[in-house]
């Protein structure tokens, strides 16, 4: 599978800045995440403080 993500600038460099201290690639961090993202019953997102791994 293969996606395409279009983020603003600022919150690209957060990434790419997360990503170079934890020695993955961006595209993992944003797994990570994906994977652990959740609905609420009013439809707001929610993600569980986690540690890239």
């Amino acid at each position: 599978m293969a996606s395409e993500c279009l983020s603003p600038a600022d919150a690209s460099r957060r990434l790419r800045t997360i990503a170079a201290h934890t020695g993955l690639q961006p595209e993992q961090i944003l797994a990570q995440l994906a994977d652990r993202v959740r609905m609420n019953d009013d439809g707001t997102l929610t993600v569980d403080t986690f540690t890239p791994q």
